[in-house]
């Protein structure tokens, strides 16, 4: 009998009834009630005339138990919904998931005060203990964060009016985009669909006009909100910047810097290296379109193939593939690709009643994860299913650290995705021959590149201007929309006429009440990825080694560290971020060759 390879995942060797789970709600008490323990203790603990540290350790051990407990059911409560987007059941799972994040959060604002009011002298004593050494990273930063902020009082201040100011404004925005309809031609027939889909269309419909027609489509109907999503872009800019301004913070990355552990000289380094390639970008995009056929071209004509693939590739194919691949960098990596496919940890699936998109859940406590996407016979998904086995592997890695050592920035939490995404593709583009399918892979490769060298720096710098002249007043849509076309002709210019000058409105990162300068992070990871893939190729002796221990770290280190412990590198020079972007340009130099004969 031929083997198949399941398509769908495990998730009652998790909790038995998924959402509807006994066990799982007797988890969520026990997890209530470690959160209780740990607030008494710690209230104890800082009445107490002489503070004893053994009680704080133990509040700390609560507080990591408790973290890993809500990561692991908030994961979990997620791959529900996920695979049956009508379970009611979830939902409310989400919801109580939601509850006990806030009550984690209270817990730890208190415990970040404990740890301000140690001497230094204190300080060092208590991190030199070898019970919260691989901690220290962590209990450190959090110090030197409360360092920074208003009095306990006024910070629980702002977290609490912005339920209904800067996360209202998030809500706010979220529901507006969730009611825009807009009216397209699908299958011959005029039909109300959601700005997601519209924009898919818009996007990825076969010919030409469809994607006019939808593009327009788009157009037409966020102009008509424009002014109300406008005013909330206002909002959440106003709100978050009122905050830093009673902080005292001059500098609006600040912040951003912080959750992404990353100094901005590493970040201006980062652009100036990318404003180094800029005009090999714009001559690919350039003979893309050209070999596109097209002697004008709209947004909506970027992302369009020009050579598309006719082979496909079905899910046991892909398991193979990426097997052999991982098992060429490393038996370690091979072998855990393979268990995740044997132990069922993927729901790949092409079927109604799923959400969209693809995720990977990490499971802390029982050390594993749960990969979900649609897989669809394409080498998108191989390449999809390569990036989120990317991450298991990172979860692999770190989830034998102690909690508090397992919290990984957005910069780095790209880190080992995007490497196996470049370790399986570049594969794929090697072994093919056939020169139209080699142009359609190197198309793949290099438009998911330029997603994140050109589109995502250019709405940062849309973002910085923004708030820095939202600090003069109210900023219109038309305004908005000025400063949209100012950046993006800095790249397009002279090559898209049609520009995507709505997309601040739908792009939900801008909105973000907990993340600020939320496009960022994704640019940074990367190329820092690809920084470090460059380093397996030049270096490949013993770094499957480096590498694990990179990812072991990424908990523990700022991202300048990382660079320079495992990498040899300065992040702050350029002159890393351009060897990071070799993956790409040399993609790009490959294609412009190629295609150098139909011109």
């Amino acid at each position: 009998m031929e083997q198949t390879t399941a398509q769908t995942w495990n998730l009652t060797s998790l909790y038995a009834g998924t959402s509807q789970s006994e066990e799982l709600k007797t988890f969520m008490a026990g997890l209530q009630n470690t959160l209780e323990q740990a607030a008494g203790q710690l209230q104890n603990y800082r009445e107490m005339k002489t503070r004893e540290n053994d009680v704080l350790w133990e509040v700390i051990d609560q507080f990591q138990m408790a973290l890993l407990g809500w990561e692991q059911l908030d994961d979990f409560a997620i791959c529900a919904y996920a695979e049956n987007v009508a379970d009611q059941a979830a939902l409310a799972l989400m919801e109580d998931s939601a509850q006990l994040k806030a009550k984690l959060a209270s817990l730890q604002v208190e415990l970040d005060q404990a740890l301000a009011e140690f001497s230094d002298a204190e300080w060092r004593e208590f991190t030199a203990s070898d019970r919260i050494q691989d901690s220290s990273f962590y209990l450190n930063e959090r110090r030197g964060m409360v360092k920074d902020r208003l009095p306990v009082e006024l910070e629980r201040m702002i977290s609490a009016l912005s339920v209904n100011g800067l996360s209202g404004w998030e809500q706010q925005h979220e529901l507006v985009l969730t009611k825009l309809r807009v009216p397209i031609e699908v299958d011959g027939e005029l039909q109300q669909v959601s700005i997601g889909q519209a924009l898919n269309e818009a996007v990825n419909a076969k010919d030409r006009a469809s994607r006019q027609r939808a593009a327009e489509a788009v157009a037409d109907t966020c102009e008509a909100q424009a002014d109300t999503v406008a005013a909330i872009l206002n909002r959440v800019a106003g709100s978050r910047l009122a905050i830093y301004e009673q902080r005292g913070w001059d500098n609006k990355l600040k912040e951003m810097l912080e959750h992404n552990r990353i100094q901005e000289a590493s970040i201006d380094a980062m652009l100036k290296a990318i404003d180094g390639n800029k005009d090999l970008y714009r001559a690919y995009i350039e003979r893309k379109l050209k070999m596109a056929g097209h002697d004008t071209a709209g947004w909506f004509d970027l992302e369009s193939p020009a050579f598309s693939l006719s082979d496909k590739v079905d899910f046991a194919s892909a398991k193979t593939v990426i097997s052999k691949q991982f098992h060429q960098f490393s038996d370690k990596l091979g072998h855990f690709a393979d268990r995740a496919f044997e132990q069922d940890w993927i729901e790949a699936e092409n079927r109604p009643g799923k959400a969209e998109g693809g995720f990977c859940a990490s499971m802390p406590l029982a050390k594993e994860s749960r990969i979900f996407l649609t897989y669809r016979d394409t080498y998108q998904d191989l390449v999809t299913l390569a990036h989120e086995l990317g991450h298991a592997y990172h979860n692999f890695i770190i989830h034998d650290e102690p909690a508090l050592a397992q919290q990984k920035g957005t910069s780095v939490a790209e880190t080992a995705s995007t490497f196996m995404e470049n370790l399986v593709l570049d594969a794929v583009i090697e072994q093919t021959t056939e020169e139209h399918e080699r142009l359609a892979m190197l198309e793949m490769k290099i438009r998911d590149g330029l997603k994140y060298v050109v589109s995502v720096p250019n709405m940062f710098r849309f973002e910085r201007k923004f708030y820095e002249q939202r600090e003069g007043g109210m900023i219109s849509a038309a305004q908005i929309k000025a400063m949209i076309a100012e950046v993006e002709n800095e790249i397009y210019g002279g090559l898209v006429e049609e520009l995507a000058l709505h997309k601040w409105m739908f792009i939900g990162h801008f909105y973000d009440a907990e993340k600020a300068f939320y496009n960022i992070p994704y640019t940074i990871g990367y190329l820092f990825s690809n920084g470090v893939y460059e380093q397996a190729k030049q270096q490949p002796d013993g770094f499957p080694e480096r590498y694990d221990a990179l990812l072991r770290d990424s908990g523990k280190m700022t991202v300048e560290q990382l660079g320079d412990q495992y990498l040899g590198a300065d992040i702050t020079q350029v002159a890393f971020w351009r060897d990071a972007q070799k993956s790409l340009t040399s993609a790009i130099e490959e294609y412009l060759e190629l295609t150098e004969k139909h011109c």
